[in-house]
């Protein structure tokens, strides 16, 4: 099966064929008959078997893989063959315009051409124009911008042949600037097409802004990933068909243990989806460490039944919060006493930050009894008697 690049050569190789066929017809009737606007159509028709030549070795060369200099492939060739048809263009312009305006000063002569003439150069016309129908096709069905602007070359070719024709008739029957005209007008139409062409070209080359379009469908791909809430800074080059996608993410509150998978399986989506390389860039959510600690030492400080609170840690483990510290309680408290009052201090603590966290909280206690002789616990043995 072709790829695509083998099908744009296919198209370009027969594209060189036909227009040197076309060539030598336009430049025997331009001479035999002496017209200016012809010989220049025919030089409009070689530019475009040249302009197929750089296309040729532009997609010969897109289709190489990646190498260790070129790790993105070597599909901005294509644009280097479309850079080189609007040079090639805008060099046929220059010279037909030239020819044009010193043809009208000096005075052009009629011109006469025979039926058969006329017949021959009428079929060159539609050879072109379905020429430029095939590459335009292949082109949009293989994405291949050379091959696209081949063929509006190979459309105007066509246009120009038929003001050609119009022109020579004209000035046979004594329109004499209607030649010189036709030429001019060519050329116009050549510099205009050949300038978009390097326009064009050159901001690929130098890494044009992606359409609104493309930033749209992988905004709109990402999004709909499960876990993901937002993306920001999204970059992308274009090497052919090969594209290299950077963007930043947000992801569900959570760990970043979690995010990082999120974030990973979304690099796999997107380099499905746009065959592209792609690197993900994840934003994690960060728990306000100093505030969760401050509710946890004001929750104690608010309970009369635990002395004191330190050592509190908090870490990411698995997909949750891990919350640990150290909780004091009088000396003389009994073991299932002590139990109650450390799960209602963690329904307490959970309780509060619920609303705060949206990440899922695990609570480690570790109990330690008062080693001190103070009022408090004095008052907690003596209501143990009582």
């Amino acid at each position: 099966m072709l790829t695509k690049y083998g099908k744009g050569k296919i198209v370009a190789l027969s594209s060189i064929l036909l227009n040197v066929v076309i060539f030598v017809v336009k430049v025997f009737i331009g001479l035999q008959i002496g017209s200016l606007a012809l010989l220049s159509d025919s030089m409009h028709s070689l530019s475009d078997s040249a302009s197929s030549v750089a296309v040729l070795l532009g997609l010969h060369i897109a289709e190489k893989p990646a190498d260790e200099e070129h790790p993105f492939g070597h599909g901005r060739a294509d644009q280097i063959a479309v850079l080189t048809v609007g040079i090639i263009l805008v060099l046929a312009a220059v010279t037909f315009l030239s020819d044009g305006i010193q043809s009208l000063l000096i005075g052009p002569e009629p011109i006469f051409m025979g039926r058969s003439f006329y017949f021959y150069i009428f079929l060159t016309a539609v050879a072109k124009e379905i020429l430029g129908e095939i590459s335009y096709y292949v082109g949009k069905k293989t994405g291949s911008d050379p091959l696209k602007a081949d063929a509006w070359h190979h459309r105007g070719d066509a246009i120009t042949t038929i003001l050609v024709i119009g022109a020579i008739y004209g000035s046979g029957r004594g329109y004499l600037f209607l030649d010189p005209l036709a030429g001019i007008g060519i050329a116009l139409l050549l510099g205009y097409i050949g300038g978009s062409y390097i326009k064009k070209a050159t901001n690929k080359l130098l890494g044009e802004k992606p359409s609104k379009e493309l930033i749209d469908d992988i905004k709109k791909v990402s999004m709909e990933h499960p876990g993901v809430t937002d993306v920001h800074n999204i970059h992308v080059h274009e090497y052919g068909d090969k594209k290299a996608i950077s963007l930043h993410m947000h992801s569900e509150p959570g760990t970043t243990m979690k995010g990082h998978e999120i974030a990973h399986a979304l690099e796999n989506k997107l380099e499905k989806e746009f065959n592209a390389d792609v690197e993900v860039h994840f934003d994690p959510w960060q728990p306000p460490v100093k505030k969760i600690k401050d509710d946890i030492i004001q929750i104690v400080k608010d309970r009369k039944d635990v002395k004191d609170i330190h050592n509190i840690e908090i870490s990411e483990t698995g997909d949750s919060l891990l919350i640990s510290f150290h909780l004091i309680v009088p000396k003389h408290t009994e073991v299932g006493e002590a139990h109650d009052r450390i799960t209602d201090v963690e329904r307490s603590i959970k309780d509060i930050l619920k609303e705060k966290i949206p990440a899922k909280v695990k609570i480690q206690v570790h109990i330690e009894p008062c080693e001190e002789d103070c009022e408090y616990c004095d008052i907690e043995k003596n209501n143990q008697v009582i």
